[in-house]
């Protein structure tokens, strides 16, 4: 459990504003690392960040972005006796929804404030 503020209002108190730390210079690597970090857990987990308030939710990207002729897709290749054709069409949705994912939020302040975070702990290292 964290400790409660302690309500100097102080912006470099690290007990208030554990994350207001010196503004790193953000590079192409750490936008990048940022970006497939945000996507991975989304991928995984079904929103971002996993515990806690979502800001994107698979499901709903899903549903806001892919048509709806991808799901019957998938039920008719379930049930077919071709469990191959299957694995072939997941990793091409799979693939699809990543690319759409990286694109989307490309930019986005989840995306600047994780890659300024991963700047800010490699300079701290």
């Amino acid at each position: 459990m964290s400790p409660e503020p302690c309500l100097c209002g102080a912006d470099d108190c690290k007990r208030c504003f554990p994350f207001n730390r010196q503004a790193c210079e953000i590079t192409d690597d750490d936008r990048a690392d940022a970006l497939d970090s945000i996507v991975e857990e989304v991928l995984d987990y079904g929103s971002f960040p996993k515990h806690g308030r979502a800001q994107i939710d698979l499901y709903e990207f899903v549903a806001d972005n892919l048509d709806t002729s991808y799901a019957f897709e998938l039920v008719v290749a379930a049930l077919s006796t071709n469990k191959q054709a299957l694995e072939i069409r997941i990793e091409r949705l799979h693939d699809m929804v990543e690319a759409m994912l990286k694109t989307d939020l490309a930019g986005a302040d989840m995306h600047e404030k994780l890659a300024q975070e991963m700047a800010a702990d490699k300079g701290e290292i």
